[in-house]
């Protein structure tokens, strides 16, 4: 008798968590063919219209623009590997890029850029890598 109770409440307990899939999943069918939140119909109209209109409010108030990442110079190694030197920050930095991964393999503080100077011309740079000096600061 003990094991036909037990038995009993294992078949209620599954057909009850059945029973609520089955509701769940008619509901979520339901709110995507609508487009809405699956828990929309949950929260009152007023409610929610309330919470629509209030503007929300960010914790560190006034958002910093975002500073751009920008490429300088990119070269291939042959096949999928190439060498990328990307300046983040006044900070320049020299990334090895193939299909298995981006490793960093030098970093060096950015050239400063003055607001009234042009680019440098092509007979002042140096002819080699060799000639030019790296600062390395990592």
């Amino acid at each position: 008798m003990d094991d036909l109770l037990i038995a009993l409440r294992a078949i209620v307990a599954l057909g009850a968590v059945l029973a609520l899939l089955l509701f769940l999943s008619r509901r979520l069918q339901k709110s995507q063919a609508k487009g809405t939140s699956p828990l929309s119909e949950l929260v009152p109209k007023r409610l929610a219209a309330l919470v629509s209109r209030t503007p929300r409010r960010t914790s560190s108030g006034a958002r910093a623009k975002p500073e751009r990442i920008t490429v300088v110079a990119r070269s291939g190694l042959g096949g999928r590997a190439s060498l990328v030197v990307a300046e983040f920050g006044g900070i320049r930095y020299v990334l090895g890029v193939s299909e298995h991964g981006i490793n960093l393999v030098d970093t060096q503080e950015a050239a400063p850029v003055e607001a009234g100077a042009e680019e440098p011309a092509t007979q002042d740079l140096p002819a080699t890598a060799e000639e030019r000096p790296l600062k390395s600061i990592a």
